[in-house]
């Protein structure tokens, strides 16, 4: 899952735990009628190699990100879960790729 993957399915998505580094994200059910969603079933985007590790558990309905907090700032994650339209979402990307890609 990519970043931008995150904030198009980020209603979904809620912080249950966060330490720079690694954080918890809980989804909903619904999250599987998004078409967003089932194209990560077919083909897993790439992530970028801030990020270590990604594992779900479907079981307890959370999905685990580790990541270097370095280079991938702790709150500027959060701020993309929780951002309160898609035009913030946008905007957050953005300053992520920026971050890590120099774009």
């Amino acid at each position: 899952m990519d970043f931008t993957t995150v904030a198009k399915l980020r209603k979904y998505l809620t912080v249950k735990h966060h330490i720079p580094g690694r954080i918890r994200i809980t989804f909903d059910r619904a999250i599987i009628t998004d078409p967003e969603a089932l194209k990560l079933v077919k083909t897993a985007p790439k992530m970028p190699d801030a990020v270590k590790k990604t594992s779900v558990n479907i079981f307890s309905k959370s999905l685990v990100i580790e990541y270097d907090a370095d280079r991938i700032p702790p709150q500027l994650l959060e701020d993309l879960i929780n951002a309160p339209s898609d035009e913030a979402a946008s905007v957050i990307v953005e300053k992520l790729y920026s971050l890590l890609y120099g774009v």
